[in-house]
């Protein structure tokens, strides 16, 4: 049970850094070089992104104690 909680942090952190790489860089380009408008804009995604890599954590950590 470690390991997969262990590697389901991994996988979710990674998603995490990918959505937040990835829209940073999308918003900078929208935003024409404006690298504080990009953060304004981008900040409601990363936190609804971060609030769902949570939840999906500790579902996963409730299904797998629910199957002991």
């Amino acid at each position: 049970m470690d390991k997969k909680l262990k590697l389901m942090r991994f996988w979710l952190f990674g998603i995490f850094v990918i959505v937040f790489a990835a829209l940073t860089a999308f918003l900078y380009l929208a935003s024409k070089g404006n690298i504080w408008l990009a953060i304004q804009a981008g900040w409601p995604i990363w936190l609804l992104t971060a609030v769902l890599c949570v939840a999906a954590y500790y579902g996963y950590q409730w299904y797998l104690g629910r199957k002991k």
